[in-house]
């Protein structure tokens, strides 16, 4: 008796997993999972995947490391999952975005193999442990990766965030705007004042969009292609300013230099990058005469015809 209501609860259990994922296909919604890695040397690494599930249980996304920090990188992932064993397998294939100094063959890319995927209407979790090697196969690290799902994060925001929570309501606002930046941040790169960024690049044009990163109070730059000014003296406001330059490839650096701070402190630009297959999103914060710098290099296309 108590075997066949294991075996129900199991079924049932098997049944949600297959439709949440199913349905978040169907709408093209991305799951989102966040969390830490932990590494076996005890350093801890936050660490957050978002991906969709094709019809045959292949997955494609995203993975974020370092989400905070000063070696944040964005790479793309590739793997599968199993619906029957409620696991998922994931490995990161490439990198799309860093603000790591670290060269190409120093990044570790990471490996989960039959992490254990655990689903319920509020809170699902993701673990296991993983490798992670260097492109030239020799391994790098290795540890334990536990996540949990986007939604679980945003009902816990809902729960200690509120008047029933916090009586203060002064201490509640500034909770919640910390929150609210909090999570700018993961869906942001932030750069200050001379900061590098690296860009892997597949279009042939480079399409920028600028506007104020705050309110409008004045905020000047001037944005530089190497060392060709494609925006002079500009005062960015909340509507878009769009700048498309061709782009024939190889390395090529996108300056944003700070003229004025306007009336706020700082000169503060969000500036988002499109190309073919990813948009970036940078915040520039910088201060009068200081610039940024995101780095763009041409990424090669598998039986792509030579330029």
């Amino acid at each position: 008796m108590q075997t066949m209501k294991k075996l129900r609860l199991n079924i049932l259990l098997l049944t949600f997993i297959f439709n949440y994922f199913q349905s978040a296909h169907c709408q093209d919604v991305k799951n989102e999972f966040t969390g830490t890695l932990q590494l076996d040397s005890k350093e801890i690494v936050t660490f957050k995947i978002q991906f969709k599930v094709k019809e045959n249980g292949e997955i494609e996304g995203t993975s974020l490391t370092d989400i905070y920090g000063p070696n944040r990188t964005l790479s793309k992932i590739s793997g599968i999952i199993n619906i029957e064993k409620n696991s998922i397998s994931f490995e990161e294939i490439e990198n799309i975005s860093t603000k790591s100094n670290a060269e190409a063959e120093e990044f570790c890319f990471l490996k989960v193999e039959n992490a254990n995927l655990k689903v319920d209407k509020e809170k699902s979790v993701l673990k296991g442990n993983f490798i992670a090697k260097f492109k030239n196969g020799k391994k790098c690290a290795s540890g334990y990766l536990y996540l949990v799902n986007k939604g679980y994060i945003d009902i816990l925001a809902e729960k200690y965030l509120s008047k029933n929570a916090v009586s203060s309501i002064d201490s509640l606002l500034k909770m919640k705007q910390l929150n609210n930046d909090i999570q700018a941040k993961v869906g942001n790169t932030y750069l200050t004042n001379n900061q590098v960024m690296r860009l892997n690049w597949t279009s042939s044009e480079i399409i920028i969009e600028v506007s104020d990163g705050s309110r409008e109070d004045g905020d000047e730059i001037a944005i530089f292609i190497d060392s060709k000014k494609i925006l002079d003296s500009f005062v960015i406001g909340k509507e878009k300013k769009t700048i498309i330059v061709p782009y024939s490839g190889g390395k090529v650096g996108i300056r944003i230099q700070a003229i004025s701070e306007g009336k706020l402190k700082s000169c503060t630009a969000n500036i988002t990058l499109r190309d073919n297959e990813n948009n970036t999103n940078v915040v520039a914060n910088m201060t009068k005469g200081s610039n940024v710098v995101i780095m763009l290099n041409k990424k090669i296309l598998k039986n792509a015809s030579p330029e």
